[in-house]
């Protein structure tokens, strides 16, 4: 278990003057965008076109800004956004409304479609041939579908990606996992785009798009945050779960996860923070311009790239969850030794009562917290009510956690420090049908349990539902490993296999952590069911 990052911020110091051209020009709010009122039905599809300020040079890119998941085009048009930089600093602007501006998001597949048209119309509006794009999050996953996929790779040179989750995001595979999907539904949080964006279907579409010579007409540069947005906010919380460094929503891996990405920067913001203009955009402008002094009309080479075996991940947390009608109650054990323990259940309704309750029998209550930034992108989990138990050197045995309420759900993460980590290793992310899968976890120099460990349940991601359990796992136990084969599902689409192996450490101490592994099955083509 990674430690926590920093529990507060600081306030930015940094005005918008300093990103102006003319630094004696004092800053100027931007006049509102104009909009392109495509479809009068919805906002999907809709663009506009920013002002054109006072000191425009034809000699700067257009910059269209894309949104990502769950936003509009108000992630630009907003105190401290990237359009009153961008206007003070004399560019041409324009905006898109992709599918998640009418409620629902969209995949990639959806927006990018779309996507590619606007680019097309951005570029004729403006006279130019090319345009530069800024996305942030998704949106970058959206903008390279319009390119590749859609045709709209001779419109662009230069797409700036703002913590883009180029290999997906673990939130998303936890929203269909056994533990989180109850809760998920709930908060309405399964969607196209929300499926999409697990880390096997983005395996799967990176091998369907990382070859393609289209992606040499466009410099694509990469950023990534390692920061939050403060103590008990969903960014904050979101960190026990991701990989590595991680702005709460994107590992740092995922966010320079491309092959032929250029990395750009990495500084310590949350998700929401990095498309702030007093954090970055004096980190993204240099590039624009430095692209767009000779623009390219010939492809670079793009190198050819292998789908490489799933690395081992380590898991030091332990996950619960499910329907919550009266009370609920779930146990694990902790082994000695512990530094800390972290734990956050998630529900839907502050009505909903958590209790710790230690091996010896003291009781632990909840601290609540529901801290949510409406105006910046949130994490999946970030409309939940957060439930907070934080124990300083957790004795050893087994813990119950109770949950009471009516018709909620919870999901609980209760994050280690200093703890056991388990070691887990899996053949590959993305299967075809008939394909026989391998999944391994190794817990240091700990036995593993045989009469603690339970069947591992391979539930199918689904929308609007709970995930339905296909099938059960038998795992076999060698040593101190624990493997397990099996035969992928035969019907297309996205899995979770969710588990919990129970380790016995050299003091005799049991101890409990949880693994969930996201994995897809194509059909002969290649091609996920949508």
């Amino acid at each position: 278990m990674k430690t926590q990052k920093a529990l507060s911020r600081m306030l930015a110091a940094v005005t918008l003057t300093t990103v102006l051209v003319c630094p004696t020009v004092a800053s100027a709010a931007a006049p509102a965008p104009m909009l392109h009122d495509d479809n009068p039905n919805g906002h999907f599809g809709d663009w506009y076109t920013g002002a054109i300020p006072p000191n425009v040079s034809n000699d700067k890119p257009v910059i269209l800004f894309v949104q990502g998941l769950h936003s509009t085009y108000k992630t630009w048009y907003t105190e401290d956004g990237f359009y009153d930089a961008a206007y003070n600093a004399g560019y041409r602007t324009a905006f898109v409304q992709l599918k998640d501006a009418d409620g629902t998001g969209g995949n990639m597949w959806t927006n990018g479609a779309k996507l590619a048209e606007v680019i097309k119309k951005v570029a004729n509006y403006y006279g130019v041939s090319k345009i530069n794009v800024i996305a942030h999050s998704k949106g970058g996953i959206d903008t390279q579908t319009a390119l590749v996929h859609y045709g709209a790779h001779p419109y662009v040179n230069v797409v700036h990606q703002l913590s883009t989750p180029n290999k997906g995001s673990e939130l998303a595979d936890l929203a269909y996992s056994n533990w989180a999907g109850w809760l998920a539904d709930i908060l309405g949080k399964k969607d196209d785009a929300v499926y999409s964006l697990q880390t096997s279907y983005m395996a799967n579409f990176r091998s369907q798009t990382d070859n393609r010579s289209e992606n040499g007409y466009t410099t694509t540069y990469m950023s990534a945050g390692t920061g939050d947005d403060g103590l008990f906010s969903a960014t904050w919380f979101a960190h026990a779960v991701l990989p590595g460094e991680d702005d709460g929503a994107v590992s740092v891996d995922s966010a320079l996860g491309l092959p032929y990405g250029i990395k750009s920067f990495t500084k310590n913001i949350s998700h929401g923070q990095i498309a702030k203009a007093s954090h970055t955009w004096n980190l993204v402008e240099p590039k624009l311009k430095k692209a767009s002094a000779a623009l390219r009309e010939q492809p670079n080479k793009v190198s050819k790239t292998k789908t490489k075996a799933s690395a081992a991940e380590e898991s030091s947390f332990i996950l619960r969850g499910g329907e919550v009608e009266d009370k609920v109650a779930e146990t694990f054990f902790l082994e000695s030794g512990i530094d800390k323990l972290n734990l956050d259940t998630m529900t839907a309704s502050k009505d909903t009562k958590v209790t710790l309750i230690s091996p010896s029998g003291q009781e632990y209550e909840a601290d609540l917290s529901k801290k949510s930034n409406a105006e910046d992108e949130p994490p999946i989990f970030s409309d939940a009510v957060h439930h907070f138990i934080e124990v300083d050197e957790p004795e050893a045995g087994e813990w119950t956690l109770e949950v009471e309420g009516e018709d909620d759900a919870f999901f609980m993460v209760a994050s280690i420090e200093g703890g056991e980590r388990a070691k887990v290793k899996a053949s590959k992310k993305v299967f075809q049908q008939g394909d026989k899968a391998k999944i391994s976890v190794e817990l240091g120099n700990n036995e593993i349990d045989p009469s603690l460990l339970q069947k591992a349940n391979v539930t199918r991601s689904l929308n609007g539902k709970k995930a339905s359990v296909l099938d059960q796992v038998k795992f076999a136990i060698k040593g101190e490993e624990l493997t397990g084969n099996f035969t992928v599902p035969t019907k297309p689409g996205v899995y979770n296999l969710s588990f919990d192996v129970t380790g016995i450490n050299e003091d005799g101490e049991p101890f409990t952590r949880s693994i969930n592994y996201n994995f897809a099955v194509t059909d002969d083509d290649g091609e996920l069911e949508k």
